[in-house]
């Protein structure tokens, strides 16, 4: 029992919490058929709270077994509780934390967001180089962050990992590109992590899971997940934000409108795939 917890814990967050959505309940949700999760990457530096890098939603079905995840590009326009002014999406970490930002993603989308998990982007790095790099095929050649990422098969150590999915201005598909970049190394991490030849890297990783990690997911929740973990990796399919770059007050915003939010909300909750978006 005490091993399937310890596994679970490793692959919520090697999968950046795709592997913890797969089939999550707890006491008060067991009748539960869809729930939400926000996954929320976070830079976070000695003498500064740091903004959420990466957001997240993840949107899973138990009845179809259907995951989708819908990264939420960091420069949307909303509004934060507290604040006067509307400002980007990632500052709400900024000001109050996990429990802000989820508060600022349900108001944003007007659904509810069921549970959470916040991870360092430190903590990021510490996994993959623990468990060897990861491979992912990328799709044009750039440089960034003082590292050239060839086009094609590339194998990737922690740092250049997260150098791979923040890269955004020299992407021709500009956020949109990015999220894509995101969802390679998630599915490359869940593949790693599933693999038996990473149960001998489990001390380490829990070590790091234990140091970067802040969840509301139960044991309860994990053991659940572990029993469905155990009929193979699930699939998923992303759907896009979209909407338009606008410069307010001098700065630049990514505006939704409130029609494509009703959009969003179909797109997670119906069986319309994501393609079509």
């Amino acid at each position: 029992m005490k091993f399937k917890y310890t596994l679970l814990s490793v692959l919520i967050f090697l999968g950046c919490v795709l592997t913890g959505v797969l089939y999550v309940f707890s006491e008060k949700k067991v009748e539960a058929k869809e729930f939400n999760m926000l996954v929320m990457g976070v830079d976070e530096r000695e003498e500064d709270t740091g903004r959420s890098d990466v957001l997240m939603v993840v949107h899973f079905n138990s009845e179809n077994g259907h995951l989708k995840m819908m990264p939420i590009p960091r420069d949307t326009r909303v509004k934060i509780k507290g604040q006067a002014e509307m400002e980007k999406i990632n500052h709400a970490y900024k000001y109050g934390g996990i429990k802000l930002t989820v508060d600022t993603v349900e108001q944003f989308l007007n659904m509810p967001i069921d549970y959470y998990v916040k991870v360092n982007m430190e903590g990021f790095k510490a996994v993959v180089d623990e468990i060897g790099g990861v491979t992912v095929d990328n799709p044009f050649p750039f440089t960034f962050a003082s590292y050239l990422f060839p086009q094609g098969e590339t194998n990737l150590n922690g740092e250049k990992a997260l150098a791979y999915v923040r890269m955004r201005h020299e992407d021709p598909k500009g956020d949109i590109g990015r999220n894509e970049r995101q969802k390679q190394v998630v599915e490359a991490l869940l593949d790693k992590g599933m693999s038996m030849s990473t149960v001998a890297n489990l001390p380490n990783l829990l070590n790091i899971t234990k140091q970067y990690v802040d969840t509301n997911v139960t044991i309860k929740d994990a053991l659940a997940v572990y029993n469905v973990m155990e009929k193979g990796k699930p699939t998923f399919e992303t759907v896009h934000v979209e909407g338009e770059t606008q410069i307010v007050d001098g700065t630049w915003y990514y505006i939704v409108k409130d029609q494509e939010k009703e959009h969003i909300k179909a797109m997670l909750y119906g069986d319309t795939p994501s393609e079509e978006h």
